[in-house]
C-alpha cells in the first residue's frame, strides 16, 4: 500500500472582547498586523471603543495521513 499525505493549513482564530460582548473571526491568510489592528477597530466602532481583551490563535500546519492502494 501506498502512504499519501495530505497537508492543510488550519486558519488563525481572533477573539475580541469588548465591555458589551466578544466575537470571534477567522484571520485571512497572510494578512498583517496593520489589516488586524483595522478590523478590530472597525469592530470597536460598533462594540463601545477598543477591545479590553485580544487573543490570537495562529493557523498551524497538519498533516492527515490516508492510505491509498498503490497504483496498477
Amino acid at each position: 500500500m501506498h502512504k499519501s499525505r495530505e497537508h492543510r493549513l488550519r486558519p488563525s482564530r481572533v477573539t475580541a472582547v469588548f465591555e458589551d460582548g466578544a466575537l470571534s473571526f477567522i484571520l485571512a491568510r497572510g494578512a498583517t498586523l496593520e489589516e488586524l489592528s483595522g478590523r478590530l477597530a472597525d469592530l470597536g466602532q460598533g462594540h463601545n471603543g477598543r477591545p479590553v481583551a485580544i487573543t490570537v490563535k495562529f493557523g498551524s500546519s497538519s498533516r492527515k495521513s490516508r492510505l491509498s492502494p498503490d497504483p496498477v
